[in-house]
């Protein structure tokens, strides 16, 4: 475990190992946005779990369009609670970077209980189309949220392009608006880069960190990592363009991640019935880090857990997550790793490997129970090892029944 253990420098800042807890929305906020004691208790463990960095979950820039109705929210009304949420954790444990990761649900906004946008139209769907003005006004919210960001203490921000919201609808090659958001590569892009100058423009300085994590193939129709709006195979002529267009709008790491949850979860999160999926992520992130200097965060670690999954590999020492996540950051396939269902099944995770106490880890058996959850607007934990997540799953899926 000597590089797992190691510090890295990021940007002004040092992570003190090399694990992420990436960002997992577990729909708990009051109904204004604001963390509520359920939130604190999480974001407690998780700070004391010890991480190198912890990547705060999705926080939506508007309440008018957002993806869960119990969604974390950054604006100023939510500011002096996210402040607290930062000393608490911070109280547990002073040592990991905290990152929020600030979004815009676009076309995954949820209908019932906001406002249903999307950056371009959908077949079969009545929903409302942004505006050139509209967009830019969104991109200075995600400045206005940055520098909340900063100012109640964050380390810095993640500024949210994967798993289907508005970032990474932008991207795809189906996005063929006829505006300058749309159409060409250079179009697409766009949103990104304007917003990246606000938000470095509100919020940068050199001790505050901004990155992005985005999803290299997205798995569907036009989707980004497709050569254009009628195909499905993956290319990654544009992904690879666009972690250099990061690096130079002044992005200090690249977080790697692929899929939309809601539509290819397999491409997201491998299971028992793609196992190999853990491998493509692997080389996602091995040709994203070819191409640029700032640090790479990979993705699909949780499945691995102690060697006890479906991979094809006879020797059970070659399987685990410790076996991977050494070899990968030695090879320099990537320089950070991610856990995210890991964490909500064992908050103290980093801290147990890292002292030897792999035996005693609560291992996710990526059996989806959580994304039933976040499916059905429900808060959100492990029902495996928690009695209160494992009784309100029983009563969403007698609901569903």
């Amino acid at each position: 475990m000597n590089i797992l253990a190691s510090p890295l420098q990021i940007g002004a800042k040092t992570a003190p190992n090399r694990i992420v807890n990436q960002p997992m929305e577990c729909n708990d906020a009051d109904d204004v946005g604001n963390p509520s004691e359920l939130t604190f208790n999480r974001y407690r463990k998780l700070a004391e779990g010890g991480a190198g960095i912890i990547v705060v979950e999705a926080l939506t820039i508007t309440r008018e369009s957002r993806a869960r109705k119990n969604q974390l929210g950054i604006d100023e009304k939510t500011a002096p609670t996210l402040e607290r949420l930062l000393k608490e954790m911070r109280g547990m444990n002073s040592k990991p970077l905290i990152l929020f990761q600030i979004t815009h649900a676009g076309q995954l906004s949820g209908a019932d209980f906001s406002r249903h946008v999307s950056v371009y139209p959908l077949p079969g769907k009545q929903t409302h189309i942004l505006s050139e003005e509209e967009m830019d006004q969104i991109g200075d919210d995600f400045g206005r949220a940055a520098l909340i960001a900063k100012q109640v203490g964050a380390d810095g921000i993640d500024f949210k392009q994967c798993h289907g919201y508005l970032g990474g609808e932008m991207l795809r090659p189906v996005n063929t608006r006829k505006d300058r958001f749309g159409g060409s590569f250079e179009n697409r892009t766009r949103f990104f880069c304007e917003t990246m100058a606000k938000i470095k423009k509100s919020a940068g300085s050199s001790a505050f960190l901004l990155g992005a994590r985005f999803s290299v193939y997205e798995g569907i129709t036009g989707g980004f990592g497709t050569p254009g709006p009628a195909e499905v195979i993956e290319d990654l002529s544009e992904p690879l363009a666009l972690v250099r267009i990061m690096e130079k709008a002044g992005v200090d790491y690249i977080n790697v991640s692929a899929g939309i949850p809601a539509i290819t979860p397999e491409i997201v999160r491998p299971t028992k019935n793609y196992p190999e999926g853990v491998y493509r992520h692997f080389g996602w992130a091995q040709a994203m880090k070819k191409q640029v200097r700032v640090p790479i965060i990979g993705s699909g670690y949780t499945y691995l857990r102690d060697g006890k999954n479906d991979l094809k590999e006879p020797d059970p020492g070659k399987k685990s997550f410790l076996y991977w996540a050494e070899k990968n950051l030695k090879e320099g396939i990537c320089d950070l790793v991610g856990i995210g269902r890991q964490s909500l099944a064992d908050p103290l995770f980093t801290r147990k490997i890292l002292e030897g106490r792999s035996a005693e880890v609560n291992y996710c058996i990526a059996c989806g129970s959580c994304s039933v959850l976040l499916r059905n607007q429900a808060k959100v934990g492990c029902p495996i090892y928690s009695e209160s997540y494992k009784k309100l799953l029983k009563e969403v899926q007698k609901i569903r029944a």
